[in-house]
């Protein structure tokens, strides 16, 4: 009877062992997802243009851009997808342009959208496309007429 009771007891104490392992399991991948999830948060937003910030669901479709950074401030084009809505990414770029400095010069909606900004001597054209499954934009900074030599002279 006593081997009966021992092995009860090793029994219990195998499964309350087996228990405790996968609670410490579950807790370690738990501290996991929260680190990640602060990472993630921490992240620095893009600035390729350094006064134009992009958001850091966007992807930056190398291939199809170009960032001219010369003895002045850069300029050129930023392709960017992502998974985003539409209107959040507009929201976006109207919150965090002013706080650079851009002004707003003229807003269009609709399935391509478009953000019209000026700053001193430049502009910055954001072309916003809402397809099926991600949403595309290109972010333009070109220097204003005035302040580009083209050598083409009247």
């Amino acid at each position: 009877m006593n081997q009966m009771k021992m092995g009860a007891n090793v029994g219990k104490l195998f499964t309350l062992a087996m228990i405790l392992m996968v609670l410490a399991a579950c807790q370690s991948m738990d501290k996991g997802d929260t680190k990640k999830v602060e990472a993630q948060k921490r992240l620095p937003d893009v600035r390729e243009f350094e006064d134009v910030l992009v958001p850091r669901d966007m992807l930056v479709d190398r291939d199809a851009s170009f960032v001219y950074r010369g003895a002045g401030q850069p300029m050129g084009l930023l392709r960017l997808s992502g998974r985003v809505d539409a209107t959040s990414l507009m929201r976006f770029f109207k919150t965090n342009l002013p706080n650079d400095g851009w002004q707003l010069v003229s807003e269009l909606r609709g399935p391509q959208s478009l953000l019209m900004y000026q700053k001193a001597r430049r502009l910055c054209l954001i072309l916003i496309e809402d397809a099926s499954f991600q949403t595309f934009a290109d972010v333009w900074v070109v220097p204003a007429n005035d302040s580009v030599d083209t050598g083409i002279r009247k």
